[in-house]
């Protein structure tokens, strides 16, 4: 699913507590690893040059790639992998393609290549709330019944508390109506609003009282956007953010894309447990529609355009205007749900407003979030000490024991930390 909350057995689209867990953990002991050997790396704005990059850098890069698909592919049931790296200061970003877009056969991918990016799209999700608010059409501190009356149970909830996953509802696609329901009808189109009433009327927790990831709360902002855009339309208040900063490969559908876009995403496959789910393993799961995803995690993408919209979001005020960006970076504590200004090796995981950021000793703050489908992974990390981004995807989606993604993460960032300064 897109992601894994924190007391379930499902991942999903957006991944949060795979995220939490997997990259929250594992990450950050590595990655200290890794930060010992070499000074941290300068970067500077995204580069639009396809394929250039430090000649040396890419071959290394590029073996860590291939080696992820020879020992670890098969176990994960994927057969391609993409990459971006943005050093910046003028350095071309480097990106990187390997393997093929079918598993055990099928054309190879290419840096243009699609991939669904889960819950990557929740950030998106909170720009266009966000710019709204901007606007002086909302507000992110108030009630939510303000501009969606059709769930009163729900009305004192504020935007803020979904979009900082402290709002108390359940995820939809932890319900048994969901699992029944996609395992029923892979193809079906279904609104927002019956996902949506999966979990209404109830609310688990005293909102702001417990962090608990939940793609519901996405949803009720993806409505809002479509209640109080000039356009009346989530889908094209998406599809204007992505042309506004100039992503020539990123796509939002809330069903099925059109063909054009359709044949250029990589096959996905399903290595997963999740129950009544068994028929699909091993599947490509691209045909099937992402309905149940939308503004919680449908939107395809390539890893560089994935770079671009990370520099977007994290830095200056083109995106957002000054206050809102300090909202969309503001942070709750994922073990306290108070607000913190920058997470401490203490209590070293914060979340904001679709983004998520860490802090572990020797690297200080970075910013990354992890998105799942049914099918795919892919992920960010920005570390604004050094302006180093970096985007993975994979096109599988295996059980989190069974996936290393956050290993090659790792051997990546090593690589990148060892290379010659020249």
């Amino acid at each position: 699913m897109l992601s894994k909350g924190p007391a379930t057995t499902l991942q999903h689209p957006e991944e949060t507590e795979l995220m939490v867990r997997a990259f929250m953990q594992t990450l950050p002991t590595a990655l200290l690893a890794a930060f010992v050997l070499s000074s941290p790396a300068i970067a500077l704005p995204h580069s639009s040059t396809a394929t250039a990059g430090p000649a040396l850098l890419r071959t290394a890069l590029q073996r860590d790639l291939d080696a992820y698909l020879k020992d670890r592919c098969p176990k994960e049931h994927c057969s391609a992998l993409s990459l971006s790296v943005s050093l910046g200061r003028g350095t071309p970003d480097i990106n990187l393609a390997r393997g093929t877009t079918q598993y055990g056969s099928g054309p190879r991918v290419t840096p243009a290549s699609l991939y669904q990016i889960g819950s990557n799209t929740k950030s998106f999700t909170a720009v266009a709330v966000l710019q709204l608010e901007a606007q002086g059409r909302l507000s992110i501190d108030a009630p939510i019944g303000n501009y969606l009356p059709q769930y009163p149970a729900f009305r004192n909830l504020t935007l803020r508390r979904l979009l900082s996953m402290t709002g108390g509802l359940e995820s939809y696609d932890n319900t048994q109506a969901w699992l029944r329901s996609y395992a029923n009808d892979p193809m079906a189109d279904v609104p927002s609003d019956t996902l949506i009433r999966m979990v209404y009327p109830k609310i688990k927790f005293t909102p702001g009282t417990r962090y608990y990831y939940s793609n519901t709360g996405y949803l009720l902002a993806q409505e809002v956007v479509a209640a109080r855009s000039l356009s009346k339309s989530y889908d094209a208040e998406i599809a204007r953010i992505i042309s506004s900063v100039g992503l020539k490969n990123t796509f939002y559908a809330s069903h099925l894309y059109p063909a054009p876009i359709a044949r250029r995403v990589v096959s996905g496959y399903y290595e997963n447990n999740d129950p009544g789910f068994g028929k699909f393993i091993g599947k490509d799961m691209t045909p099937y529609s992402l309905s149940w995803a939308q503004g919680a995690g449908a939107i395809v993408s390539t890893p560089e355009d994935l770079v671009a919209w990370a520099r977007a979001m994290y830095q200056g005020t083109a995106l957002l205007p000054a206050k809102q960006k300090r909202e969309l970076m503001s942070l709750v504590s994922v073990k306290t749900a108070r607000r913190i200004n920058v997470p401490t090796p203490a209590d070293p995981a914060g979340f904001g407003l679709g983004v998520a950021q860490r802090n572990d000793p020797g690297f200080g703050p970075y910013w990354f979030y992890q998105g799942e489908t049914l099918g795919f992974r892919a992920a960010h990390l920005y570390f604004p000490d050094s302006d180093l981004v970096v985007t993975l995807f994979a096109n599988s989606r295996p059980i989190e024991s069974n996936s290393d993604l956050h290993k090659l993460f790792l051997k990546i960032y090593a690589t990148i930390k060892a290379r010659p300064k020249s």
